[in-house]
């Protein structure tokens, strides 16, 4: 014979609606959580106390899940910010929870060390730009200098060329001049020689003619005589002429070997101007880091 069971008495069924409805609001904050919700809380129960005790420690731990990112997000921004004062608050923070936090702090301190490297070396660099620009500026400035420099001393090159064109043709010209005298010289003392024959053989027939030759004696002496001194003046004069050929043969080595050497050190200063202010030249290099130098620290 089946026994009925015992109706349930107004306190039991009060105490039942009790965990019903703590069940519903544990479940809608439950819900919430779920979804990202940190704000919502389960209300006051009334009922038997380990429903409070419930209520109580699950409110808590939302609390310590809130607080804990709250003060995450507080101190992640502050670190993205260069804010690295602000750090995780540990107090209240009960286990993985504060070993999380602790855990951010380290990572804060690290951050914080790594953005002062940066800091360190973004002045630096700054200051290597600073620098690295001045000294492009300088060596723009010099190069255009140095350019100038080379372009006069080129001018002047070619006029010491020029000049020593000119002084070596003026020396050949005198070496001509040198030997048609020499030949002139010869031709003198030729034209001597047959004088003075010519004045021997008219005192000779003076003498045959006697007291009638005596003028002409005098007369062919006399002629003799000059031919003889011009025949010593144009030794002198071969002598001089000889010197002065010699002289003429050691000018032509010696402006011979400066002209070379000016003639090569024209083409070596063609050369440094055209290094110092060519298209491809340092002048123009120097602007070119000048300007590059300044678009990298724009950027950086």
């Amino acid at each position: 014979m089946l026994r009925r069971r015992p109706a349930a008495s107004d306190a039991d069924l009060a105490e039942l609606a009790a965990y019903r409805r703590a069940v519903a609001d544990l479940t809608a904050v439950l819900v919430l959580v779920a979804d990202g919700d940190l704000e919502g809380r389960v209300p006051e129960l009334s009922g038997p106390a380990d429903l409070i005790g419930l209520r109580n420690g699950f409110n808590r731990a939302i609390d310590v899940m809130d607080g804990y990112v709250r003060e995450s997000t507080a101190s992640l921004t502050a670190a993205a910010e260069g804010r690295f004062h602000r750090q995780f608050l540990v107090r209240g923070m009960p286990g993985a929870f504060r070993e999380g936090a602790v855990r951010s702090n380290r990572a804060r301190l690290q951050m914080a060390a790594s953005a002062a490297d940066l800091d360190a070396q973004a002045s630096t660099r700054a200051q290597m730009v600073d620098r690295a620009v001045e000294i492009s500026t300088h060596v723009a400035a010099a190069s255009t200098e140095l350019g100038a420099s080379a372009a006069a001393l080129a001018h002047a090159a070619r006029s010491g060329v020029s000049e020593a064109d000119h002084a070596l043709t003026t020396v050949h010209a005198l070496e001509r001049s040198s030997a048609e005298i020499q030949l002139a010289v010869t031709l003198i003392k030729d034209v001597a020689a047959q004088t003075r024959l010519l004045a021997l053989n008219a005192t000779i027939e003076a003498a045959r003619a006697g007291d009638a030759g005596r003028g002409f004696a005098v007369v062919a002496a006399e002629v003799k005589t000059l031919a003889d001194e011009a025949a010593r003046s144009s030794d002198d004069i071969s002598q001089q002429v000889a010197a002065s050929q010699q002289a003429t043969d050691a000018a032509i080595e010696a402006i011979g070997r400066v002209s070379g050497v000016i003639h090569e050190m024209n083409d070596q200063v063609d050369g440094i101007a055209d290094a110092a202010g060519g298209t491809q030249g340092l002048s123009h290099l120097a602007e070119m880091l000048h300007t590059d130098i300044g678009r990298f620290a724009a950027q950086h």
